[in-house]
């Protein structure tokens, strides 16, 4: 996900280039954060987190785009679509870490679903 929100932050056009373009590099951050919060967690339960660039691509359940100029609606729409499939994949994780009683995991995934759902709504709001 942080490459295509590179790759859409970098590639905006549009009348809302400014606010799309900075609304891309918060999430592209975040996403990091998220990201880095969850590897850690791993470390911490002696799992090792994923670091080769192939595992990432056998696993990843949002789709990439090929780099080209898109509209400001576009970005928003592929955006409507990545972050309700983030927001699925952190309830699957989140349904799976309660039931094996990892309560940190459950926890840090209802703030990434959070976070997510807020993002849903600033996107859905803006696409209408």
């Amino acid at each position: 996900m942080t490459f295509k929100l590179h790759n859409l932050h970098w590639n905006v056009t549009g009348l809302a280039f400014k606010s799309i373009h900075e609304f891309t590099e918060m999430m592209y951050d975040t996403t990091f954060l998220h990201f880095d919060a969850v590897a850690e967690h791993q470390k911490i339960f002696g799992v090792m987190p994923d670091c080769k660039l192939s595992d990432y691509l056998e696993k990843a359940t949002i789709k990439e785009v090929d780099p080209r100029e898109f509209s400001s609606l576009e970005v928003l729409q592929i955006l409507q679509e990545d972050v309700k499939t983030l927001i699925d994949n952190a309830k699957d994780i989140k349904s799976k870490a309660d039931g094996l009683g990892w309560t940190e995991a459950v926890s840090l995934m209802e703030e990434q679903i959070a976070y997510h759902s807020k993002q849903l709504w600033f996107i859905n709001s803006s696409v209408k």
